[in-house]
């Protein structure tokens, strides 16, 4: 499935840069009018947090990365205004992950059991989010603010950047193993509170959060026009949240009781197997003790995607206004 998908975006990047050449247009063509245009976004999709690894160079090179990628796509309304600033509506759906695995390499090779390599692999948690997000960005494409004459302002390719606000969806899952059957499927963690979040029944618990969360993107991307009405590009998009659970991991592992005394049986029993899931074993408690950090609350979690972007503009209201 992974490689279809790949070869499909392959695709896609091949027939637009050939008919890039095969398109004898004015270049002045490509300068847009006002008026609307209608796209769609498909791309791979990152989790920025607690989880995983502590900086881009080892998110995107470790041996694991891409065993298990996953992506995001959607619709897109765009209203340009002049040239060089659109606005846009966005409607997006996908997955994101992140797991503690992908330290596997460094921590082999790190001097001490107090290595940060060493400490995410043995921590061992995993997160997948299901991400349902609208948002209304802008689009700035500063080469088209000289003259309309200008040969910058005419050319086909464009760089521009992007920035907006959105509204997010996520539900949180995470690898579950039955103490007892040892079979693993993906939990939903939210209603598992593994740190206990929003725990009425337990002194100085962290706050309760929402799956529905607001989000600042900010992106930069370089498109070319294709004919008259269709563009195709290639963008990156980062989407900043004002807060740090979108991996379920933010502070303290806590007293274990305490999911006893907040939660249904049902559900006590599975987060007490999933709170903790550390291989180093401590000599006193069996896991990490009590007090102990599980993430780090002073960084807010963030999530981004790398798309391929296409466009069909509908007839506008011509050129000449804006000379």
């Amino acid at each position: 499935m992974r490689k279809t998908v790949i070869r499909s975006i392959l695709t896609i990047i091949s027939i637009a840069a050939l008919s890039s050449v095969s398109f004898a247009q004015d270049e002045s063509s490509a300068i847009e009018s006002r008026g609307f245009s209608l796209g769609m976004q498909f791309g791979l999709s990152d989790l920025w947090g607690d989880v995983g690894t502590k900086n881009v160079i080892d998110h995107y090179t470790n041996n694991k990365y891409t065993d298990l990628l996953h992506y995001m796509g959607g619709l897109m309304l765009r209203y340009t205004f002049h040239p060089a600033i659109s606005a846009r509506l966005n409607l997006n759906y996908g997955t994101i992950f992140a797991t503690d695995e992908w330290n596997l390499q460094k921590a082999k090779k790190a001097n001490t059991l107090q290595d940060d390599y060493v400490q995410r692999y043995a921590r061992g948690l995993d997160i997948k989010d299901n991400i349902f997000e609208t948002s209304l960005t802008f689009e700035f494409s500063p080469m088209r603010l000289g003259s309309y004459n200008s040969r910058a302002a005419k050319a086909n390719g464009q760089v521009y950047l992007l920035a907006g606000i959105g509204y997010f969806h996520f539900q949180p899952y995470s690898h579950y193993t039955d103490p007892v059957t040892k079979v693993t499927s993906w939990q939903k963690i939210y209603d598992l509170h593994l740190e206990g979040d929003g725990f009425t029944n337990m002194p100085g618990a962290p706050a309760a959060y929402s799956l529905w969360q607001i989000e600042i993107p900010l992106g930069i991307g370089y498109r070319r026009d294709i004919g008259e009405h269709f563009n195709v590009g290639v963008q990156w998009e980062w989407r900043m949240t004002t807060f740090d659970y979108l991996d379920g991991v933010s502070n303290k592992y806590i007293d274990p009781k305490y999911f006893d005394l907040n939660l249904s049986p049902d559900k006590a029993y599975i987060a007490k197997a999933m709170y903790d899931r550390t291989w180093i074993p401590n000599i006193d408690k069996g896991g990490m003790p009590v007090g102990a950090m599980r993430g780090n609350p002073g960084n807010n979690d963030s999530y981004s995607t790398i798309s391929i972007v296409m466009y069909w503009k509908f007839n506008g209201r011509g050129s000449n206004w804006w000379q």
